[in-house]
């Protein structure tokens, strides 16, 4: 598992940040087919915390990366570095870059920020 291993390098507000992203984010994924088998026809309101939480992990993790925050857009520099997925190496790409991280950073606020949004219009009755 390179992948945990490249995650534990990192410092600690983005490791925590990581693995809690990642954690809700199997939550998340799971509570969707479940919803549809426990309860069909309609979603299960675990769906819509789960969604929820995805989105504010994402605004925590993307305000961490937007703002350098300890460094983090740098150790997460050299974690697109350190791990090749199925062999790439993205060192020489645009994405192993502090700049596009940041953006990235704030991309992802964005994109909780419409989550979070998201799972409140559909919890309403």
């Amino acid at each position: 598992m390179k992948f945990w291993r490249s995650i534990m390098k990192l410092p600690q507000p983005l490791k925590g940040g990581l693995v809690a992203y990642v954690i809700v984010f199997a939550v998340a994924f799971l509570s969707v087919p479940a919803s549809a088998i426990f309860s069909p026809g309609k979603a299960s309101p675990v769906t819509f915390w789960g969604i929820g939480a995805l989105g504010v992990t994402a605004i925590v993790l993307g305000v961490m990366l937007a703002v350098d925050l300890r460094g983090s857009a740098d150790a997460y520099v050299s974690f697109i570095k350190d791990y090749k997925p199925m062999g790439v190496d993205y060192s020489k790409s645009f994405v192993a870059n502090p700049k596009f991280v940041r953006i990235f950073g704030i991309v992802f606020i964005i994109v909780g920020l419409l989550f979070v949004v998201n799972s409140t219009i559909m919890a309403l009755p």
